[in-house]
Parts: C-alpha cells; sequence; structure tokens
C-alpha cells in the first residue's frame, strides 16, 4: 500500500513538473511585448479606442500566470477632448494556474497604481463612458475561438482587487458641473459571484455645485449575485467629514450604517433601514433610490428623538424626503420645539451654486422662555409665554451668517399670559410723567411687565424684521408700536406708545412714548421727551379749551 502511494506520488509530482516546465517555457521563450498588437486590436474591437502601451509587459510566474502593463493609456471617444479616457501606471492581473485545467477562470490579485478616469457628457446629454465596438478591427480568429472554446469557465472569481492612488474627474457640460475623485484607495478580497467578500473604500471628494468638499470611507460585505444584476451590502459602515470654514472647527461629521441592496440593470438600490449620525444627531430611516449613475433621485423618511441645528433643538422630528433633480423636499415636517408643536415644510434647491432653502410652517404653543434661554441667553429682553407662530420665509447660503442675511419672509404672531423680560413698562411710564413734571424719579419692584396678550405681524428683508402693529394688552397698559430686529448684527430699534387706562377702559392721560435700541446684550430703554412734551400741550391745551366754552352759554348765541 506504501508504495503504491509512493507512486501515486511520483506521477503527481511529475505532472506538476511538466506543467511548471510548460509554463517556464512559455515565459522564457515568448516576448509578452510581441502581444501589444493583438492586446491594442483586441482593446479597439470591444470599446472602439486605441490602446497605447508604453512600458514594457512582464510574465509573472507561480502560482499565479500573470502579465504586468505600465504605462497604458486609453484614448478617448471623438469630441469628448484630447485627454485620454483612462490612464494607468501600472496594472498586475494574475491567473490562477491550476483551476485554469478544470476549465474555471480565477483572477488572481487584479492590482491597479495610478488610474485616472476623465468621464465627460457633453452638451447634448452624450457620455464618454459609453462602450461602443469596432466594426473594422479584426482580431485572429485563433485569439477569440481558444478563449470562448477551449476555457469556456464553468465559474468566476477574483482573489483580489486592489486600486492605489487613483483620480476620478467628472464633468457634466450640461448643468456646468465638475466632481473629483482624489487619493482613491479600493481592496477588496475574494471577489467570488453569490459569495459574501469584504469591501473597503476611500476618497477625497469636491464638487463645484453645490459646493463640497469631503474626506469619504466606507467598508462593508459585498456580494454580486449570479445573474450579474443584483449587488447587496452588508454591515454597511460609511464615514465622510464634510470641510466647510462654517462648521464647527471647519468640519461636519457623518457617518451611516445599515444594509443596502443595489439593482445594477436599472440603476436603483433600497436600504430597508439605516442609522445615521449626523454631528451627534442620530437619525433611523429608510431610503429608495432611481437612475443613480445618471438622474439620481431619492425618497424616504428619516425620525429621530432629537435633532439640534445649530442652537436649536427639535424633538420626535418626522422627516419625509424627496431627492429629485437636484431638489430636496422635505414634506411634512413634524415635531416637538421647546414644549410645543411644528409642522411645516422646506424645499433646498441645489441647483444654484448656494443652496436656496423655502420653508413654511407653523408653530403651536411654543415655550418662548426655553427657546430664548438656549437660542440668545445673552439677550437683554426676552419673552416668556406660550407661542403661535406662522411664517413663510427663503434663504440662500453655506453657514449661518449668510443664511441671516440672506433671509426674507413674513409672518405672524401670538402670545397669551406671559411676561416680558427685562423691561418694567410700567415704570417707564411713570418715568415720563416724572420727567415732565420735574418730580422725583420712581423706584421699580421688578424687570418685567405681564402682559395678556402680545400680537403682531413681520416681514423680513436681509436679515432684518420689520413689526409695524404691535399690539401688547398689560393690565392698566394698551401699547402699540413698530420697529425693527436686526437678526446679523443682533440689534432692536424700536418706538412704542403706553397708554395708562381706566378700570372702564377709558385713557388715563396722555400715552407715554418710549424708546427701544441698542445691541441685544446692552439695550437702553429711554422715554420719548420731545413727542411727550407735544402730547402735554396738546392736552393742557384742549382742557383750556374745554374750559373756555364751559363760560361760555351756547345757548345764548343762537338765539
Amino acid at each position: 500500500m506504501t508504495q503504491i502511494l509512493r507512486v501515486l506520488l511520483t506521477l503527481i509530482g511529475t505532472c506538476i513538473l511538466l506543467v511548471l516546465v510548460a509554463v517556464i517555457g512559455l515565459v522564457v521563450f515568448v516576448n509578452p511585448n510581441d502581444l501589444k498588437p493583438q492586446i491594442s486590436q483586441a482593446v479597439s474591437k470591444y470599446t472602439g479606442r486605441q490602446l497605447q502601451l508604453g512600458g514594457n509587459i512582464e510574465w509573472s510566474l507561480f502560482p499565479w500566470l500573470g502579465l504586468q502593463l505600465n504605462d497604458a493609456k486609453l484614448s478617448n471617444t471623438p469630441g469628448f477632448g484630447n485627454k485620454p479616457f483612462a490612464e494607468i501606471q501600472k496594472l498586475d492581473i494574475q491567473v490562477r494556474l491550476l483551476p485554469l485545467f478544470h476549465k474555471q477562470l480565477e483572477v488572481g490579485k487584479l492590482h491597479i497604481n495610478g488610474l485616472a478616469l476623465h468621464l465627460v457628457k457633453n452638451l447634448q446629454g452624450q457620455t464618454n463612458w459609453q462602450i461602443t465596438p469596432s466594426a473594422t478591427s479584426e482580431i485572429p480568429q485563433t485569439t477569440t475561438d481558444t478563449i470562448s472554446n477551449n476555457l469556456r469557465p464553468l465559474s468566476f472569481g477574483v482573489a483580489g482587487l486592489e486600486i492605489q492612488n487613483g483620480q476620478i474627474f467628472f464633468d457634466d457640460l450640461q448643468k456646468n458641473k465638475h466632481y473629483e475623485i482624489s487619493q482613491l484607495q479600493l481592496k477588496s478580497n475574494d471577489l467570488t459571484v453569490n459569495k459574501s467578500s469584504p469591501f473597503f473604500v476611500k476618497f477625497n471628494l469636491k464638487s463645484n455645485t453645490p459646493k463640497l468638499e469631503a474626506a469619504v470611507k466606507m467598508s462593508s460585505d459585498i456580494t454580486l449575485n449570479s445573474d450579474g444584476k443584483t449587488l447587496v451590502l452588508n454591515k454597511i459602515n460609511f464615514d465622510t467629514l464634510l470641510k466647510d470654514p462654517a462648521y464647527p472647527k471647519g468640519i461636519l461629521p457623518i457617518a451611516l450604517q445599515g444594509d443596502a441592496n443595489f439593482n445594477l440593470n436599472d440603476q436603483s438600490f433600497a436600504a430597508d433601514k439605516f442609522i445615521a449620525v449626523i454631528n451627534q444627531n442620530k437619525l433611523i430611516g429608510n431610503i429608495k433610490g432611481q437612475n443613480i449613475f445618471s438622474n439620481p433621485s431619492f425618497k424616504g423618511t428619516v425620525i429621530t428623538q432629537q435633532l439640534k441645528a445649530g442652537q436649536l433643538t427639535i424633538q420626535q422630528i418626522q422627516l419625509p424626503f424627496q431627492f429629485k433633480n437636484n431638489i430636496l423636499s422635505l414634506i411634512p415636517i413634524t415635531g416637538k420645539l421647546y414644549q410645543g408643536n411644528y409642522q411645516g415644510n422646506a424645499t433646498i434647491n441645489f441647483t444654484a451654486l448656494t443652496p436656496l432653502i423655502v420653508a413654511q410652517g407653523q408653530l403651536t404653543q411654543l415655550n418662548t422662555q426655553a427657546l430664548f434661554q438656549e437660542f440668545n441667553n445673552k439677550s437683554q429682553i426676552q419673552l416668556a409665554g406660550l407661542a403661535n407662530v406662522t411664517f413663510k420665509l427663503t434663504t440662500q447660503g453655506g453657514d449661518e451668517n449668510t443664511l441671516l442675511k440672506n433671509l426674507h419672509g413674513q409672518g405672524q404672531f401670538n402670545l397669551d399670559n406671559g411676561t416680558i423680560k427685562g423691561i418694567n413698562l410700567s415704570y417707564w411710564v411713570a418715568m415720563g410723567k416724572a420727567l415732565l413734571k420735574h418730580e422725583p424719579r420712581p423706584t421699580s419692584t421688578t424687570s418685567d411687565t405681564p402682559f395678556n396678550k402680545f400680537m403682531g405681524s413681520f416681514t423680513i428683508d436681509k436679515g432684518i424684521m420689520v413689526n409695524n402693529d404691535l399690539n401688547v394688552i398689560s393690565g392698566r397698559l394698551r401699547i402699540n408700536g413698530l420697529g425693527s430686529v436686526n437678526l446679523p448684527q443682533q440689534q432692536i430699534n424700536y418706538e412704542i406708545n403706553a397708554q395708562p387706562i381706566l378700570s372702564d377702559g377709558s385713557p388715563d392721560g396722555i400715552a407715554i412714548p418710549i424708546k427701544i435700541s441698542g445691541q441685544f446684550n446692552n439695550i437702553h430703554i429711554i422715554p420719548v421727551l420731545d413727542k411727550l412734551s407735544i402730547d402735554i400741550v396738546k392736552e393742557k391745551l384742549k382742557g383750556k379749551l374745554q374750559e373756555q366754552l364751559k363760560k361760555l352759554d351756547l345757548k345764548k348765541l343762537f338765539q
């Protein structure tokens, strides 16, 4: 038995030795550079492009039979410029030897170094990556027949794919858009049909419309089904850093986890459940996409328990969204905002160089004291109450300051049973009267003004909010006024009239005009003495006139 086993091992060893001798003979006696014309002809026939091989072609040996190509260039489609469609500094293609004897094609490590792709869509909507086989190029019959008839691979697999120092440029001349991927690194092991394989990619991304700069990294387990149409990504870990000086510390981190299915035939994909973390805001949702390689569109829903945008915090938010033709629609948006309810919609138009935002909505029972304390706790005057607000707003920009400067819109507000914190209007009414009568200044025991009603409307132009119909009911005071609030500069400029009233609702003397102006954290309050003096003179003249009329017996005048 031992002798038989020894004979079998000897026979197997002899066969392997013969194969090695044959391969070594191929490598030694056949110069792969002599195959350049055949390789170029084959590429020209199947792509309609010219292949230039500037460097030498070299063999690689056991356990992989392969070729190493250097300085390869694939010409562009006529009418798309002089730049090559693709450039590769170094390409290693390896094929495992033993599976070939079983009519199986198993590609080894496919290594690409220094890849550069130049993708273009012209003004007519035509692209330069469409394959147009050449009808005139002829390849020796033995080349194709040998591959098709003798090999006929029963299975296919790639033991490893690696791309280093890659670049991809895409110019859409129809929409004046430019995208650039640089420092591309891609690595995957064992890319076999119907088998899950680890996959990793990393690159930097830039675009001009919208203006974007990002560092992207993604890992996943990837499976390509045997039909060649379905691509499954499991355990996706996607991380990106959006770079812009407007972001805190100049970056906005975004992370994404989930599973996704891609249909390469109709360019669609779906992720039934994903988890996204945007600057520490956690969102859960689903998304579907169509035409992801040509004219991408997406729709889905995102929900989160809390979303913090700048200094604004929204809770229990639900965002159905749709992205189509570079316009993101959020309809309807619902959520909790500072103990109140928010409902509205918004669109973000990315077709312009700077995104354009249009929003409208309504807030009910908003706790304004909580809002003021978080949004601008340095403001000297604050409102405390439950507010109802409706608004329509538009703005454009990439950072908070620019968005405020470009803010336009209109709206209405109404607060019930609240307090104006930081100003006691009753005190300033008494102060105005004391100044005119040259009496001692009054004292105040509080710095607030309680109110029953606080209402009005507003318009906004270039970040300046104008209110011309302020109406406040505060106990025995009736207050009306007009003014403006400069949101970018954080300044207020108001003039109000505070009218004391009697229990029967009639005026109690004259109204006191009061000026409120200055920075939010340094507001100046003072009675307007010149207007007050005129009102007092009018009041006195009116009183004297009434006294004179009483002295006259009007009945006698008309007898």
